[in-house]
């Protein structure tokens, strides 16, 4: 859609009739325009805001300062860039992606935003984007649509079109210029996953030309947007043959199509209808007009956003901006800053907690009680660090410099002036009422402990030190560089300021926190319990293994119960489901069948065998283990069955969890089985997902499972409340 003059100053009318007047006028503040010469610098700073976001207002005042520089025609070379210290643009605003959702915004209205950056393409200058920071999404499009791109080199630039995470695909021309930029299948590579690229891999890929030191990154733009002033000299798409090798060879685009599309078939199991509709769109417009491929992409757009499983990702995403402002208390209260930290128990968790602190820029100490054991954890966290280096995303001398930042120990030598320490050792209350006590008298008195238990009570183990408000709880899962989640559990006796100390140091290394009331298993655990006990359940009665994770992995899980079985380690889901059953009676009670395999010494992954076979990467069903067990031939058991027998159970738990008040509200039970578990993304969370099916249906089923299989499945008091009065979970 082509944007003139005239035509602009009508549209200007109609979105200021959608729009309060005091959103334009903050428009004009954030995007002003300096000339230096012969040069344009169109600065970004978002008014009063930490992050520029292309709001529609935004856009308009993009629109307008890009016709006034197309009128001055003493302007000949243009250089956009951000004045805020670590984000070049956020991206769009999400607030009305909302809009769009609820049918409020067509794609003809889309159309009308894309003509902005249409306008800045065709301009009959040189452009430049300048980018330091975080640039996502339409920030991204926005750099897309200039001629040229430079970077810095610094950490903090980070390039992505992340759109598909949000269930939809980049609306501002993103589907079509990029792939012109670098190739189909670095785009699609790209826009599929919604990777971010630092500045050097971008350049690497060809979405930036050049890259500058953050210091002298204007002063280098400027000097680079003068030579464009001389030479007058626009973008051609210049990539490589050896880049579009497949995609030049007859059939090869195809191909490179077909390939896309399995591997997101591979990995979503078609549950997310964005990837599939970006593979659409890009095939059906790459090499044509790109104008026509606007049209697409905006139509496209605006049927993805209406989707429930577009509103279940921008509900997670919103989930997520929530945490980053939380406290993780109530009050004025600030946690403590950390500077030197310590763990102690040295092992695949501690190596672990080891490596992100020190990551992080945390001096970390390292306990265990020899040094054999001191070593595996430095090999646990060098093992962590050296996919990085493989990968080319650290260099040789920034592993050495990290790894410096752990020190071994076998003593409590330097532990005097910590300002945490947390514990990672076996799950025992004897051996970590032990460990506290001796920390007791050894650690400064400011000094916050901290305990990476997965069920034990956080009262109890405080009980071992003389002031047990600076006990709490910080549950990290595994594997911990992968694992976004950690509880933050608060004791009886748990001060607000240790909380609030863990909760923003959690958010610091780069977690997603949840605080938790001292409960046994705390949240994910005690969902989980049952789930994983019913899975066994489901086994004994003659489901397949295969086919129970199979129908959960459609159903939207990351891996099946059985598999997570594995995964975790039969004796660990053993341990933890005996804690879980002598604190909640027979509806936790676990199958027999656990201990017995584990006590077989098939502990899962760890050790080749649990449940399934493991070799080479790959797992097997083992038949001896199935007839030894006494499973026979499946029974007729349905998939919708399987589903509603695993995901009701978690439901019924969790509404006992919110009503003995364990959370703060309904938001933190979905962030932990989200980032905990890595249920359904696409269902909004486990709570958003029994609200789309309705408490009363649950309810129901439920009782017709608990006549047919027992009391564990009887419905708690609170959920057939919520049926009762036909409310839902989440009362928005």
């Amino acid at each position: 859609m082509e944007m003139t003059k005239e035509s602009f100053k009508k549209e200007m009318a109609v979105f200021k009739a959608e729009f309060k007047e005091d959103l334009f006028s903050v428009a004009e503040k954030s995007l002003t325009l300096e000339k230096r010469g012969n040069i344009g610098i169109l600065n970004f700073d978002q008014y009063q805001e930490k992050a520029n976001k292309l709001s529609t207002p935004n856009m308009l005042r993009l629109m307008e300062l890009f016709m006034t520089i197309d009128e001055d025609k003493t302007i000949e070379a243009l250089v956009i860039i951000s004045r805020k210290p670590t984000i070049f643009i956020a991206g769009a605003d999400i607030s009305e992606i909302q809009r769009m959702a609820r049918g409020e915004v067509t794609s003809e209205t889309l159309m009308k935003l894309q003509a902005v950056f249409t306008y800045l393409e065709n301009l009959s200058i040189p452009t430049l984007a300048a980018i330091h920071g975080a640039c996502m999404g339409g920030g991204t499009e926005l750099a897309l649509a200039c001629d040229y791109r430079i970077a810095s080199d610094a950490p903090e630039t980070k390039i992505a079109l992340p759109e598909v995470l949000l269930g939809v695909l980049p609306g501002w021309g993103g589907t079509q210029r990029m792939p012109r930029l670098v190739g189909l299948e670095k785009s699609l590579d790209l826009i599929l996953t919604g990777k971010s690229l630092d500045g050097k891999r971008a350049k690497k890929v060809g979405l930036v030309d050049k890259i500058a030191p953050v210091e002298s990154l204007e002063q280098k733009a400027v000097a680079w947007a003068q030579e464009l002033a001389k030479s007058k000299k626009k973008r051609t798409y210049e990539t490589h043959f050896k880049d579009r090798l497949l995609e030049n060879v007859p059939g090869g685009k195809w191909v490179i199509f077909d390939q896309a599309k399995k591997q997101v078939m591979n990995q979503s199991k078609g549950n997310y209808p964005a990837p599939l509709k970006i593979i659409e769109v890009i095939k059906k417009t790459y090499g044509g007009d790109i104008n026509n491929g606007l049209k697409v992409e905006a139509k496209a757009f605006t049927e993805l956003v209406t989707t429930p499983e577009s509103k279940a990702l921008i509900g997670i995403f919103y989930l997520q901006e929530k945490v980053k402002k939380d406290k993780g208390i109530e009050g004025k209260i600030a946690g403590k800053e950390i500077k030197r930290a310590a763990v102690i128990g040295a092992g695949v968790m501690g190596g672990g907690i080891a490596q992100l602190f020190s990551a992080k820029g945390t001096r970390v100490r390292m306990k265990d009680i020899s040094w054999d054991a001191v070593a595996k954890g430095y090999k646990a966290a060098y093992k962590i660090f050296r996919k990085l280096l493989d990968k080319k995303r650290m260099k040789p001398n920034e592993l050495a410099n990290i790894m410096e930042r752990i020190e071994g120990t076998v003593d409590y030598s330097g532990f005097k002036d910590l300002d945490l320490v947390v514990e990672a050792v076996v799950e025992s209350l004897e051996v970590k009422k032990k460990i506290f006590s001796e920390l007791d008298s050894i650690v400064s008195s400011n000094t916050v402990l901290a305990t990476n238990t997965s069920s034990l009570s956080i009262t109890e183990i405080s009980k071992a030190v003389k002031d047990p408000k600076r006990v709490v709880g910080m549950h990290f899962f595994n594997p911990v560089d992968k694992m976004p989640l950690v509880e933050v559990i608060r004791g009886q006796e748990t001060s607000d300021e240790a909380v609030a100390t863990v909760f923003q140091y959690a958010k610091k290394v780069g977690k997603t926190p949840i605080v938790v009331k001292d409960a046994p298993g705390f949240v994910v655990n005690r969902i989980l319990g049952p789930y994983l006990n019913e899975a066994v359940y489901l086994l004994l009665e003659g489901v397949s293994p295969t086919r129970m994770d199979q129908v959960m992995e459609k159903f939207g899980m990351p891996m099946g119960p059985i598999a997570l079985l594995d995964e975790v380690g039969l004796d660990v889901a053993a341990k933890v489901s005996h804690v879980l059953h002598q604190a909640f009676g027979e509806r936790m009670k676990p199958p027999t069948a656990i201990d017995r395999v584990a006590q077989e010494g098939r502990l899962g992954k760890k050790s080749g065998k649990g449940i399934y076979l493991h070799s080479d990467g790959k797992r097997s069903e083992d038949s001896e283990l199935l007839s030894k067990l006494g499973i026979k031939s499946s029974k007729e058991i349905s998939d919708d069955e399987i589903v509603k027998r695993l995901t009701y159970v978690m439901v019924n738990e969790a509404a006992r969890i919110l009503d003995e008040g364990l959370v703060r509200e309904v938001a933190d039970i979905d962030v932990g089985m989200i980032f905990g578990t890595g249920f359904a993304p696409f269902r909004g969370g486990l709570l958003r997902y029994a609200d789309a099916v309705g408490p009363d249906s649950i309810v129901s089923d439920l009782d017709v499972l608990a006549r047919d299989h027992g009391t564990r499945f009887e419905p708690c008091q609170f959920l057939q409340q919520l049926s009762v009065e036909n409310r839902k979970f989440y009362q928005n």
